[in-house]
């Protein structure tokens, strides 16, 4: 069975040269004035290679995690901060995906890709990289005000996309931060900074930092439970895990 392939002349090819494209296939260069007949066989020669290839790109493919990418949202809802974003999407013929922000609203533009599953998942990992930096300009700007109000020191303020944690402390009095918290409620988001900041004087979850933690916020048994429950209702563009993080 021929396999499928696009044939492109290049005018400083001097030889032909075969690769695997993640969206478009096998694409064979060929020099100017070469016998487009004989691609069929030299395709044939290399079908070993060229199935090791394919087979590699489609584990990549799967690393996108498009499973837990799902139907493409068209708005956002960043409820800890009161912000929604529409969310408008456009092919182009670009290899990648893009983000483009403007007031309000978020343009995402698309790879011409016939996979849909691929698309979305471009589109999600697109969404992701952009909560990370809306975590970053309000996140850290809010803990450190936090800090600052309450009377804490603080280091270093990291962003991240995590699974199962909503932020963390270190003793070097180092926060972490969860990008997710801009998808819960405002009650919620404030807990888990203040909780956090609380352990820059209590580091473990002794009486005493539960009593610093009940004077910063009376109803964090409440906020905790809503937490514990939120993680069921994040959407699902959101739940794949990505491995950048953003410093503050």
């Amino acid at each position: 069975m021929p396999i499928p392939h696009q044939i492109r002349t290049h005018p400083r090819a001097k030889h032909v040269r075969l690769r695997v494209d993640p969206h478009h296939g096998v694409i064979v260069t060929v020099p100017p004035g070469f016998d487009h007949a004989r691609v069929p066989g030299l395709l044939a020669e290399r079908s070993d290679w060229l199935e090791k290839v394919q087979q590699r790109l489609e584990l990549q493919r799967a690393e996108l995690d498009t499973a837990v990418c799902g139907k493409r949202p068209e708005r956002v809802e960043l409820s800890a901060f009161g912000e929604t974003w529409a969310v408008h999407y456009r092919n182009t013929g670009g290899s990648r995906a893009r983000l483009i922000r403007h007031d309000g609203r978020l343009e995402i533009l698309l790879p011409e890709v016939p996979d849909h599953n691929l698309l979305d998942a471009l589109a999600s990992a697109a969404l992701r990289r952009w909560l990370m930096a809306r975590a970053r300009d309000l996140l850290v700007p809010e803990t450190r005000r936090l800090a600052e109000q309450h009377g804490f020191r603080i280091g270093r303020i990291t962003i991240r996309n995590q699974r199962s944690r909503w932020g963390s402390c270190s003793a070097q009095g180092n926060i972490s931060l969860n990008a997710r918290l801009l998808l819960c409620s405002p009650p919620a988001c404030r807990y888990v900074l203040l909780h956090e900041l609380a352990h820059t004087e209590h580091l473990d979850h002794s009486p005493a930092f539960w009593q610093r933690v009940a004077e910063l916020v009376p109803d964090h048994r409440d906020c905790s439970a809503e937490l514990r429950s939120a993680w069921r209702r994040l959407p699902a563009w959101v739940q794949a895990t990505d491995n950048n993080q953003n410093h503050g």
